[in-house]
């Protein structure tokens, strides 16, 4: 993929890689004048540069910077209601995100929940405001990603936590799709090894979540070519990036290929891996935990012929003659990169969280339905539980 050209992947939507600090200059003079309000999260845009970024950006295009840099690694409802009545105060001409997943989510839920006038908790499910107002055009966040792992800038998803119920919930809405993100491969030099290795296995689950997804194939045709050139740069540059923070091309690679990864599971959903460790935040990187989670997820999916098919074409990738020796090489690049061998290994996770995540897997029907082999709600208890034990011992190759 060549860093000097826009990729696009849907008409009016684009993800800009030429001229940074031009083209963003260029969208605040299109919007304003006016106020931006910037969401980041803590003091990692001043450490990456990020916010020097906007700064300039600002300036050049004629508006006012207003920021709000108190989202939390996993953001709260209330710190999403926050921001919501910051926006609706400042009614700005331009929002941006800049940050990883969590600062990107927020601003994207934040934003939609201030236009709407719905309270944030209305919004909650698939597609709850676009249904209810087919017509509805909320302007959109611009998203700058300083980390390579959620792909959100290129989602119609956003996370966030309720304390008061322990759960992380979930917004799809197409109307918070990104219209515009700008990729600026140097703000994520600064990523600290771990952080860089747990949102490179996101990225990496994402793409082949969705490439194993068989059912979803029809639901864009690129899809799939996206997931396979994804697996490809992670593959081939997660290891260099951890070892040398500063790969100019390295970085590069896994911006695009988290990004890509985005674009996968905007079309082609996660399955299973993602279900099982939807409440482990604040106990296990959520990166780390579907990484790992997968290849018993992935064993589990060769009871349908067509995901076995489709794992052999990642043989160039993961070497292997059999699916099951394709999983197995799988499971040695995450040990290349220092992933934990067995759930045991993880402080956080406990038997009794595990048992508790396979009872709850049943109130997610669409997601057991829809997973490439699907999981019968009433044997979804059994399942979850031999998948997350073998998990819990370690790869048993």
């Amino acid at each position: 993929m060549d860093a000097r050209h826009a990729i696009t992947h849907a008409p009016g939507e684009r993800i800009v890689t030429l001229s940074p600090r031009e083209a963003l200059a260029e969208e605040f003079r299109r919007r304003g004048p006016g106020r931006i309000v910037a969401f980041t999260g803590g003091r990692s845009a001043e450490t990456n540069g990020g916010i020097e970024l906007l700064e300039d950006a600002a300036k050049r295009g004629g508006c006012e910077l207003v920021r709000f840099s108190q989202i939390e690694p996993e953001p709260a409802v209330s710190t999403v209601e926050t921001m919501c009545a910051l926006l609706r105060e400042e009614r700005p001409c331009a929002v941006v995100a800049l940050g990883g997943g969590s600062a990107m989510d927020a601003a994207k839920a934040a934003y939609l929940a201030a236009q709407s006038g719905w309270p944030l908790a209305e919004h909650f499910g698939v597609n709850r405001y676009s249904e209810a107002y087919p017509d509805a055009r909320p302007d959109r966040v611009i998203c700058i990603p300083t980390t390579s792992g959620t792909g959100s800038e290129a989602t119609p998803y956003s996370n966030i936590v309720d304390p008061a119920q322990n759960v992380k919930k979930l917004i799809a809405e197409q109307l918070i799709i990104p219209e515009f993100a700008l990729l600026v491969p140097e703000l994520t030099h600064t990523m600290p090894p771990g952080v860089t290795r747990a949102t490179g296995c996101d990225a990496l689950a994402h793409s082949i979540e969705g490439f194993l997804n068989v059912g979803a194939d029809g639901n864009h045709p690129d899809a799939n070519e996206w997931a396979l050139e994804s697996i490809r740069l992670i593959t081939e540059n997660l290891p260099r990036a951890i070892a040398a923070g500063t790969d100019e091309e390295a970085r590069r690679n896994l911006s695009f290929a988290a990004t890509l990864g985005g674009m996968v599971i905007r079309y082609k959903s996660t399955g299973l891996p993602h279900l099982a460790s939807f409440s482990w935040f604040g106990r296990l990187e959520h990166g780390i935990a579907v990484a790992m989670l997968l290849p018993a997820c992935w064993r589990y999916y060769l009871g349908n012929p067509a995901v076995a098919e489709r794992t052999m074409r990642l043989a160039p990738l993961f070497p292997g003659k059999t699916p099951q020796e394709i999983i197995v090489s799988y499971r040695r690049f995450l040990d290349s990169l220092g992933v934990p061998a067995a759930l045991r290994d993880c402080p956080g996770i406990t038997p009794e969280l595990l048992e508790e995540t396979a009872h709850s897997g049943a109130r997610n029907k669409m997601k057991l339905e829809n997973a490439p082999r699907p999981v019968p709600v009433a044997e979804s208890g059994r399942i979850l539980a031999a998948i997350l034990q073998e998990t819990w011992e370690g790869d048993p190759s």
